[in-house]
């Protein structure tokens, strides 16, 4: 949670919002009995399964388990973090924050002139484009390109035209700080500080949006023999290519209906993909996929598909950034263009919008497409060539933090080269425990092996208990370590319910949302929780306790028997490791189950 946000004010903002004005501000909601239920937004389905409680502030949806309270609810249909949702949220109740300070103010309103200098100068150039006579080239190169004039206007494009200082003439008239167009990268300081120049001259512009569609940046494409054929803006204020993905602010939503998105080479390729009614398309700005872009994509869809033409789509078979994807357990795919073709000519020849969908229909899994680069790339009957390509496989294989996956794909490799699996896992073992002085692959924490259902439920019914009968809290707390609780997630929950009861004196569902409100995963799970609860008629609390309190109780008295994974739990939880906790804690649990 954002901790310049007092937790004070984060419950005030909560308090002044009520989620069914806030929810049926975005969708039609209908009354249903004592709550209110819509078809959910977060998934298609077409009978209402989202329900929000009025009662208690808290929304659920039990198709797709989304809920939580009206900061979840923002977060989730806006594709916003926290603290975003917190000043939208904020703003719609006509709060100020109490972490705004000057240098704060200050760095808003700085970007706040950026975006609207650079929207004023991405409307001068589209301007130029439409009516300038010098501008002719530019359209020229669209006409035979193939653009229409509904992209041109969708996408906004302009022409820097010839000269070197049109953009600085047209700043002077408008009243743009010159400043503010320098730090932008869009002029540049002559010698001597004598005045500015343009930097972008005789290109076509590309202005690059943010996805709440401000413009961060421009790409320009020469139009003449000038270099680089292809021009950014520098980083600044509000670009980074690292994080910024071209046509996400168009691709969102069209990308969530498809369930995929397409990662495409360049700016001519989205806008021809668009036009031709692929609308779920982006592409980088010339770097390799970040962290910062997986980020990005995973608030919409799980699936990517790459569609590079055959000899870039070769080069990115091993770029080892892709394995981004697979430890974030995103599936990506790579299609496979017909030989000689890139995008834009699957796309424009008679038929070709067929043999692109075909194409991108008939993608292969990253991991099946390198194992074929790689036994074409290397001679397999070459012990040292062999070697070669197992090892680029193996590394990612060593990307997939899925137990099942990883096996699945243990097997397909030894089949391609013929070794044994146990081979193969000893040498993955062994790259990934190489001395640090050599390279490392991909690192991935190995994710916990399947936590028995019954140990799951007595997690969540603990939490419910404690939501429901404050008064047993000190009990549980006394009585249950947070280290037996038996997920992530139901301990972290427990400890939150803790912390608001030190704080309050009490706990409902609706201030504990306020303590993990910056959580979808645990919105979601303690709105589940709170509305399971409701549809329960349990008369004897005290006996319901004493039941999950034994199974736990006999639980942890079988897992003492394990003094060694006991220790190493212990060390993990020294050091924060939350990934070995997860999986010593699963080893403890499956010796308990091979005892009961």
């Amino acid at each position: 949670m954002d901790r310049l946000i007092p937790h004070s004010q984060i419950v005030e903002i909560q308090q002044a919002t009520d989620i069914v004005e806030l929810i049926s501000s975005y969708i039609p909601l209908k009354k249903a009995g004592a709550n209110y239920r819509a078809l959910c937004p977060f998934h298609e389905e077409k009978t209402a399964s989202f329900s929000v409680n009025q009662a208690k502030q808290i929304f659920h949806c039990f198709g797709c388990h989304k809920g939580g309270n009206v900061y979840g609810f923002v977060m989730a249909y806006e594709k916003v973090a926290f603290p975003q949702a917190v000043k939208i949220l904020a703003e719609r109740a006509g709060i100020r924050l109490a972490n705004t300070q000057p240098k704060d103010d200050a760095s808003r309103e700085k970007r706040a002139d950026f975006l609207k200098a650079n929207r004023l100068v991405t409307n001068y150039y589209h301007e130029c484009l439409l009516k300038s006579k010098a501008a002719e080239p530019a359209r020229a190169y669209l006409a035979k390109r193939g653009f229409n004039q509904a992209m041109i206007a969708k996408f906004l494009l302009g022409v820097a035209l010839p000269g070197w200082s049109n953009l600085v003439g047209y700043a002077r008239e408008k009243n743009i700080p010159l400043k503010h167009l320098e730090e932008l990268g869009l002029i540049l300081p002559r010698k001597e500080n004598n005045g500015y120049y343009d930097r972008f001259r005789n290109r076509l512009m590309f202005p690059i949006f943010n996805p709440r569609d401000g413009v961060v940046g421009f790409g320009g494409r020469a139009l003449d023999d000038a270099e680089p054929v292809y021009l950014n803006s520098p980083e600044n204020l509000l670009f980074n290519k690292g994080k910024s993905l071209y046509g996400l602010n168009f691709a969102k939503d069209a990308c969530e209906k498809a369930g995929q998105l397409c990662i495409m080479e360049g700016y001519t390729d989205v806008i021809m993909a668009y036009q031709h009614g692929f609308e779920y398309v982006v592409a980088t700005l010339g770097t390799a996929m970040t962290t910062d872009h997986i980020k990005s994509i995973r608030r919409y869809v799980n699936k990517v598909v790459v569609v590079y033409d055959a000899d870039a789509a070769g080069k990115m078979a091993s770029a080892r950034s892709l394995d981004l994807f697979l430890a974030e357990e995103m599936d990506l795919f790579v299609a496979r263009l017909p030989e000689g073709l890139d995008p834009y000519d699957c796309l424009i020849r008679k038929d070709g919008k067929q043999v692109f969908q075909k194409c991108i229909d008939e993608a292969v899994e990253l991991f099946a497409y390198r194992l074929e680069v790689a036994t074409r790339k290397y001679n397999l009957n070459n012990i040292e060539e062999k070697s070669k390509a197992v090892d680029e496989i193996l590394d990612t294989i060593g990307a997939v933090p899925n137990p099942v996956k990883r096996n699945l794909y243990m097997k397909q490799l030894g089949e391609a080269v013929g070794i044994g699996e146990d081979v193969l896992r000893g040498r993955l073992k062994l790259k990934a425990n190489r001395p640090s002085g050599e390279q490392k692959t991909v690192s991935v924490a190995l994710p916990p092996l399947p936590v028995q259902q019954q140990d799951v439920r007595a997690g969540e019914q603990i939490i419910e208990i404690m939501l429901t009968k404050n008064e047993f809290i000190p009990i549980i707390r006394e009585s249950v370590g947070l280290e037996d609780y038996p997920t992530d997630s139901s301990r972290k929950i427990a400890e939150k319910i803790f912390e608001n009861y030190d704080t309050d004196g009490k706990v409902t569902a609706e201030s504990l949302l306020n303590f993990i409100a910056d959580n979808l995963e645990l919105s979601g799970m303690t709105s589940r929780i709170t509305e399971e609860a409701s549809q329960k008629n349990i008369s004897d609390y005290d006996k319901y306790l004493r039941e999950w309190l034994s199974f736990i109780e006999k639980r942890r008295k079988r897992t003492k028997e394990n003094p060694a994974l006991k220790l190493q739990l212990k060390e993990a939880q020294l050091k924060g490791d939350q990934a070995a906790i997860n999986l010593i804690l699963s080893k403890l649990q499956g010796a308990v189950n091979s005892r009961q």
